[in-house]
């Protein structure tokens, strides 16, 4: 447990004053959190041996023309004009 002492010399440090309530609040608080700590400080991680670490499980990027010729694709266009594909206008400005 934190002393009440190393309070009032974190508080000094920190340029704060503080009531004696607050003192001994802040000491039941830090020493929580130094206890929690001190707790996650001592959870052993495995080794990849006993059992795996998660990780992301990346696939190789490969490319493939998935969506055939250049040509291919104009001809199934319905309207064009020129070297365009015509499309159905959807915004439409205010008059």
């Amino acid at each position: 447990m934190v002393s009440i002492e190393d309070i009032r010399g974190l508080a000094q440090l920190a340029r704060l004053k503080l009531a004696g309530a607050e003192e001994e609040s802040l000491q039941k608080d830090i020493s929580s959190i130094l206890d929690y700590v001190g707790q996650v400080s001592a959870v052993s991680v495995s080794s990849e041996k006993e059992k795996p670490l998660l990780r992301n499980v990346m696939r190789e990027d490969i490319t493939t023309e998935v969506l055939g010729a250049r040509e291919d694709l104009v001809k199934a266009f319905p309207t064009r004009e020129g070297d365009f594909n015509v499309v159905r206008k959807i915004i439409q400005k205010d008059e």
